[in-house]
């Protein structure tokens, strides 16, 4: 949430804590992937005989993967359910709160995942997540993600945009090899120039010279 070594408010703090025990005791967060064989297009890969375009960045941030594992997972139905319902509370504080632990929740899915996937490779090595909206990699190709794992993985549907519901969910690709690299996670990757967080980083390098 930006505070980093700042405590946060009191209020703040105790509206976290009072949500933790329903969150808790309700929230199941899901998380599948499907690993196989593929092939590199010029700008994107061949999985199960489905083209994936990927775009040149992801494509080249998986060089060297011979299998790769479609994913996806989620916060979960519940979560979905619990956020609704505080949006009718009109609390902004606690709307914006569990926005953030619904990407946390999501997030640690996806981790969770990474896991279970570390479990059936063995030795072998794995890329990072990578997912549809970013870097080139056009937001409809989920519904091709969506194919492949079987129309409704961990009961996440899409819409007519191709946004998922729960909101609170991921999907994606990641590349699988002996010599693959996991690369850290940079703003040098992301092709979006209107983001904040770029600019900051452009400054930054500027006012260092």
């Amino acid at each position: 949430m930006g505070y980093k070594n700042v405590s946060p408010e009191p209020y703040l703090t105790d509206t976290l804590q009072a949500l933790w025990p329903l969150l808790n005791s309700r929230v199941i967060a899901e998380c599948t992937f499907l690993i196989d064989e593929g092939a590199f297009l010029d700008n994107g890969v061949i999985f199960r005989n489905i083209e994936l375009h990927t775009g040149p960045t992801i494509t080249s941030l998986l060089t060297n993967s011979v299998r790769f594992a479609i994913f996806a997972a989620t916060a979960g139905r519940n979560f979905e359910e619990m956020i609704n319902s505080v949006k009718k509370e009109d609390d902004m504080l606690k709307i914006y709160l569990m926005d953030m632990i619904g990407t946390c929740i999501a997030e640690k899915a996806g981790e969770r995942m990474e896991e279970f996937l570390e479990e059936e490779i063995g030795d072998m090595m794995h890329t990072n997540r990578f997912s549809p909206g970013y870097c080139g990699w056009l937001l409809t190709e989920q519904r091709k993600i969506f194919g492949l794992l079987g129309g409704s993985p961990c009961g996440i549907s899409l819409s007519e945009v191709c946004l998922m519901t729960p909101i609170k969910s991921i999907s994606g690709i990641i590349g699988i090899g002996e010599n693959v690299s996991t690369k850290q996670y940079a703003c040098q990757y992301c092709e979006l120039e209107t983001c904040y967080k770029k600019n900051t980083i452009k400054n930054k390098i500027f006012n260092n010279k």
